[in-house]
This record gives structure tokens, C-alpha cells and sequence, in this order.
């Protein structure tokens, strides 16, 4: 297969892969997304794709490494910025996906929907942290009152 082959096969395949989002077929849609990589793995489009398919599928992991491919490819683009926080936000990475988000704003700071999830991951994070002090709060007399039975006992 010769260079034009190869980019009119990346654009069907690309093309088939934006039809299957379209039907809500997420693993289909990045499984054609997969094989146009292979035919250029320097695409940023074909990994922003295709992580929004992972995030579709609960494969949060994946959607970050193609999120994080994305981002190395084209710095200068949103759309990267948005699914690496949209990954961690799924992963519960809050403080991460603050950064995410905020690093996506940097580039382009009237952006409405980027600012929305920016505030969503701040709440989120805000509860997540509230939810952990009163987690060690209600768990510290347990420790305090083990703490004192061994005390009293004899190691030896």
C-alpha cells in the first residue's frame, strides 16, 4: 500500500469510527479508531476519538493514555486538555483534573464548557476532601481507643 492508500484508508476508517459514536457504538467506533492509528499514530484527532469511546465504555485508564497522547501531539489543542480531565474526573483524580482543565483554559480562557467542567472537578474535589475528613475524623477514636488497649500489653 502506497501514502495515498494509506491516507484514504486512515479517512474511512476515521469516517466509519465517527458513524459508529454516532450510533452509540463505542467499541466499534475504537476499533476503526485503532486501526487508523496504526496507519498514523501522529493523528491527535483519531486518539481524542477514540478516548472519548474508553470514557463511553468505563475504560477510564485507556481514555487517559490516549488523552495524554492527544495532549503530546498537539499541546496547543483543547480537546486533549478536556478528555485528560474528563478521564480523571472518571477516575476520581479530582485534584488532577483540575490541573487538566485549568491547563486547557490557559489556552483558551473565554471557554465556556471548559470552565463548567473546571468548576465541576473544584466541587468535586471540594467533596472528596470534606468526605475524607470526616472519614479519619469518625475513624480516629477507633484508633485512639486500640492505641491505648496495646499500651497495657507486654511485647516481649
Amino acid at each position: 500500500m502506497d501514502e495515498q492508500d494509506d491516507k484514504s484508508t486512515k479517512a474511512e476508517l476515521k469516517l466509519c469510527g465517527d458513524i459508529a459514536v454516532k450510533r452509540k457504538n463505542y467499541r466499534g467506533a475504537s476499533a476503526f479508531y485503532s486501526e487508523a492509528i496504526e496507519l498514523d499514530p501522529n493523528d491527535a484527532t483519531l486518539y481524542a476519538n477514540r478516548s472519548l469511546c474508553y470514557l463511553q465504555m468505563t475504560e477510564a485508564d485507556k481514555a487517559l493514555r490516549d488523552a495524554n497522547t492527544c495532549i503530546k501531539l498537539r499541546p496547543e489543542w483543547l480537546k486533549g486538555y478536556y478528555r485528560k480531565g474528563s478521564a480523571l474526573m472518571s477516575l476520581k483524580e479530582y485534584k488532577e483534573a483540575c490541573d487538566a482543565f485549568e491547563a486547557g483554559l490557559k489556552l483558551d480562557p473565554g471557554n465556556t464548557e471548559l470552565e463548567k467542567v473546571f468548576q465541576e472537578a473544584v466541587e468535586a474535589m471540594k467533596k472528596d476532601d470534606l468526605a475524607r475528613k470526616r472519614e479519619n475524623a469518625s475513624s480516629h477514636p477507633a484508633r485512639e481507643k486500640q492505641a491505648r488497649k496495646g499500651r497495657g500489653r507486654n511485647t516481649h
